[in-house]
């Protein structure tokens, strides 16, 4: 069962095609993973499903219903949360008060907030700078901020843009099994955004590799690996034909 459809979805910026008929299906407690390297159109991708901008031309399907025209903070209402490739903390707040502006949406029960987000900064490993100025948190921290806030909004898609990013090997261990737990254990729906092909390869189920803002591949992520188009995207026409 398909929970989020897109259907031949295109984004010119001037001469710049940056996502060109895109067509993916993200079935109901999968993790979907989105692969490319950089400049391929993943981010814009991320952007126009969760309206931060719009499609010049296609369709974005939640549930069946279409998400186009309609602005980000009402996409998050209707259950699709994001981190960013840049981490964008509210600055001036606590790291605790970052997750509970989080909390403030209309799919989340009217509970004790601020329990309710110590709660997820326990489930990212941050309780303990709870009290913090979010801006005064390392990289990586602001990396698990940003999941804790998404999940604060009671998401049924969660869509992750290099999570791993400014982590040591030691936290993207932890993040990972944080991933597995919110897919496996809370049935999360999640698609993927990283370039640690390992770490991304051993949580997706299956993979939309993406070049110059089209679909080149899909497949498993043993399928994947495999795929001629894609090891040529990321080391070249030569060296693939090299490597072959």
């Amino acid at each position: 069962m398909s929970l989020l459809s897109v259907k031949n979805l295109n984004k010119r910026f001037g001469g710049l095609h940056a996502v060109k008929d895109v067509s993916l299906e993200v079935r109901q407690g999968d993790i979907l993973g989105i692969l490319g390297p950089n400049g391929a159109g993943k981010t814009t991708l991320y952007n126009l499903l969760t309206g931060f901008i719009e499609p010049d031309s296609g369709e974005v399907l939640l549930d069946g219903h279409s998400l186009l025209g309609i602005p980000a903070h009402k996409v998050v209402g209707l259950g699709i949360a994001r981190t960013f490739q840049l981490c964008r903390p509210f600055v001036g707040l606590t790291v605790l008060e970052n997750v509970m502006v989080g909390s403030l949406g209309p799919r989340v029960p009217a509970v004790d907030l601020e329990q309710r987000a110590y709660k997820l900064l326990d489930q990212v490993g941050l309780t303990g700078k709870a009290q913090s100025p979010s801006e005064l948190l390392s990289y990586g921290d602001q990396r698990r901020l940003e999941i804790a806030r998404a999940l604060a909004t009671e998401p049924r898609l969660l869509l992750l843009d290099e999570p791993f990013a400014g982590l040591g090997s030691g936290e993207i261990a932890a993040l990972s099994t944080l991933i597995r737990d919110l897919h496996r254990e809370q049935g999360l729906t999640i698609m993927l955004i990283e370039h640690k092909l390992r770490e991304f390869m051993q949580l997706v189920s299956d993979v939309v590799a993406i070049d110059f803002g089209q679909v080149i591949a899909t497949g498993t992520p043993q399928e994947i690996v495999k795929n001629p188009k894609v090891i040529e995207a990321y080391i070249g026409k030569q060296d693939a034909e090299h490597a072959a």
